[in-house]
Formats: structure tokens, C-alpha cells, sequence
């Protein structure tokens, strides 16, 4: 699975906010927000391995949590990642940034 298809959305009553989720394979429905002008990224990690983040620098921040992670032993039964960067339309018809990590090997569910 290298080419997670997102779906973006804004949640009700919260037009300054950028939902992005994609439906995943193992049958989880990851989702991250992010608030318009936000300097941060939040990020969902799925249970079988798959990360997305979503916002400023999510490259960046995707990169520096699988470092952290790889640093602390946590995905070694993944095998490593291989990492992809995109933009979706925001409601509000700014690009975002969504960067994601696709395990080598998927965990179980």
C-alpha cells in the first residue's frame, strides 16, 4: 500500500479545521486535523503501522518521529519505512501538506 487515497474534510462547525483520514486495508480509519495558520502537525499512527501526518512541516515531523521511534526500538518488526509527501486542498482552498510512512512489513491487526 505506498499510495494512501485521503479523504479531507472539515469537521461541522469548525471551518478553520482540516480533517484528513484515509480507510486503511486492516479496516482502521486514521485521521489527523489541522488548524488553519497552525505552525504545528498532528499525526495518527494505525495499528498496523501505517503514519500520516498533517500540517506545517509534516515531512519534517513525520521524519523526526520515526527517527525517535526507530532510536527507541518500536517498529523494528516493520522493517523500516518507506516515507511520501503530498498536498491535499484544504475546504478553504489552501494546499496542506500530508506527509506519511508505509511500513516495509504491515502488523498484523
Amino acid at each position: 500500500m505506498a499510495d494512501l487515497q485521503f479523504v479531507v474534510r472539515s469537521p461541522a462547525n469548525q471551518p478553520d479545521v482540516v480533517e484528513v483520514r484515509y480507510d486503511c486495508a486492516c479496516g482502521c480509519k486514521p485521521r489527523a486535523r489541522y488548524r488553519r495558520g497552525a505552525q504545528e502537525a498532528s499525526y495518527e499512527h494505525c495499528c498496523c503501522g501505517n503514519v500520516h501526518f498533517v500540517g506545517a512541516q509534516a515531512a519534517q515531523r513525520l521524519e523526526a518521529y520515526l527517527a525517535e521511534r526507530r532510536a527507541k526500538g518500536e517498529d523494528a518488526d516493520v522493517d523500516g519505512y518507506t516515507t511520501h509527501s503530498s498536498q491535499v486542498t484544504a475546504p478553504w482552498g489552501e494546499p496542506v501538506t500530508v506527509a506519511y510512512g508505509v511500513p516495509h512489513t504491515l502488523r498484523k491487526h
